[in-house]
C-alpha cells in the first residue's frame, strides 16, 4: 500500500492550499519519495474529519497540520511510522 496525503481544502484553488502542496511535492522529490495526493473540498468529506481549520493536512490517515505546512521532519516521521507498520 502506497503513502497518502490528504489535503482538506476550502476549494481546489485556494492559494494557501496550492503553495502547500507545492512545497510538500517539492520536498518529496527531493527526497525521492512518491505518494499519492488527495485534494478534498467538499463539505461532505471535510466533516468526516473532525477539524474546521483548513487547509488539513492528513499523511496516512493522521491529521497532522492544520493551517500551516508541517515541517520536513514531520512529514518524513508520519510517512516512515506507516512503512514500519507494514513489515
Amino acid at each position: 500500500m502506497e503513502n497518502k496525503i490528504i489535503i482538506l481544502s476550502p476549494g481546489k484553488n485556494c492559494w494557501k492550499t496550492r503553495k502547500i502542496i507545492a512545497k510538500i511535492q517539492q520536498f518529496l522529490n527531493e527526497q525521492k519519495i512518491s505518494v499519492d495526493f488527495i485534494i478534498k473540498s467538499e463539505l461532505k468529506e471535510i466533516l468526516q474529519y473532525k477539524t474546521w481549520i483548513l487547509p488539513t493536512i492528513i499523511i496516512n490517515n493522521k491529521i497532522v497540520a492544520r493551517g500551516y505546512k508541517p515541517n520536513n521532519k514531520l512529514i518524513i516521521n508520519s510517512l516512515n511510522l506507516y512503512v514500519e507498520k507494514q513489515y
